[in-house]
């Protein structure tokens, strides 16, 4: 009797102590934060959020969430931590759905592909309501078959809960034409292929020092009627590295090996900067360049091109 006694005290001391560490760790402990935001988007969990925040996400997490059923229906949206939190108090915030509405981030560069998945993974549009919205949207440059690719301007933006698809697509579409006015380029189908141009530059070279010596590139090789030979082409309708046979055999618009001129429609959405290149490019008698280990080279001719990437290490 007196050993089972010994070893009930026994637990309920251990029950005491994991219900005190319990107690600690999520009320007391508390962890500053200068204006972290956390984007809730369709399938997150509360151990990426932890990751994110730098927290260990242990068993006795686990238990609490499941307990609490804390874990499941996370409300989308972008919640903001300034200050100082306990594991309690960003789980009630995040439960409270005490957002700051809904961040949509789009980096330069990224292709229209990658904005629609965006766009859907933060609950804001499916691809079909985003092509649906965009058939409402009144529009001053080429969008053939409702493609409005090369205009989702690169920039965050945060919309209200409740922001309808249509309004999100306005305000991004608005955004770009803050930096493009319409009025500024009467010329559509050349603003169409410096977008074209603007949006292959930035594929293929990210030092805005380059940028112009690139387009300059690009442009001489269309001005004598020469391939332009961008890989970048070819990765976009792909949607990944497009391997050298394809490069060489496969029949598309956006292989620039095997069709001369720009592709039917921009390769991703670059940055006014980028654009702001290709309109002062840099053009001289560069036909080729090739970037290796961080910095670019440029070559007239083509053995002088295949000379600099044996020196470099590139070819072997």
């Amino acid at each position: 009797m007196k050993k089972i006694l010994i070893a009930f005290n026994v637990f309920i001391s251990i029950l005491v102590i994991v219900n005190l560490i319990f107690v600690y760790t999520f009320f007391y402990i508390k962890k500053e934060y200068k204006n972290v935001n956390i984007n809730v988007t369709k399938g997150t969990n509360f151990q990426q959020i932890y990751k994110k925040m730098g927290l260990n996400y242990g068993i006795i997490d686990k238990i609490y969430l499941k307990m609490t059923g804390s874990s499941s229906n996370l409300k989308i949206g972008t919640y903001r931590f300034n200050g100082k939190f306990s594991r309690y108090q960003v789980i009630k915030k995040i439960h409270n759905k005490d957002s700051n509405g809904i961040r949509l981030t789009i980096p330069e560069g990224f292709t229209k592909k990658q904005v629609y998945e965006r766009i859907d993974a933060l609950g804001l549009g499916s691809q079909e309501e985003i092509d649906n919205a965009l058939k409402e949207i009144d529009f001053p440059y080429p969008h053939e078959n409702n493609n409005f690719e090369g205009y989702f301007y690169p920039e965050t933006y945060i919309f209200p809960e409740g922001t309808t698809t249509k309004q999100v697509m306005v305000t991004i579409l608005t955004e770009f034409l803050k930096k493009f006015p319409s009025e500024k380029y009467p010329d559509k189908k050349k603003f169409y292929d410096q977008l074209k141009l603007a949006s292959i530059v930035e594929a293929e070279v990210s030092d805005l020092a380059d940028k112009p010596k690139v387009a300059g590139v690009f442009i001489k090789r269309l001005e004598i009627d020469m391939k332009l030979e961008s890989d970048a082409t070819l990765k976009y309708e792909l949607g990944r590295q497009a391997l050298r046979g394809e490069l060489k055999a496969m029949e598309t618009p956006y292989n620039s090996y095997k069709v001369k001129g720009l592709p039917p429609t921009p390769i991703g959405n670059p940055p006014i900067e980028t654009f702001r290149a290709v309109e002062k490019a840099e053009v001289n008698d560069n036909l080729f360049f090739f970037t290796y280990k961080g910095k670019t080279y440029y070559s007239k001719t083509h053995d002088e091109h295949l000379k600099k990437r044996k020196e470099t290490g590139q070819l072997k």
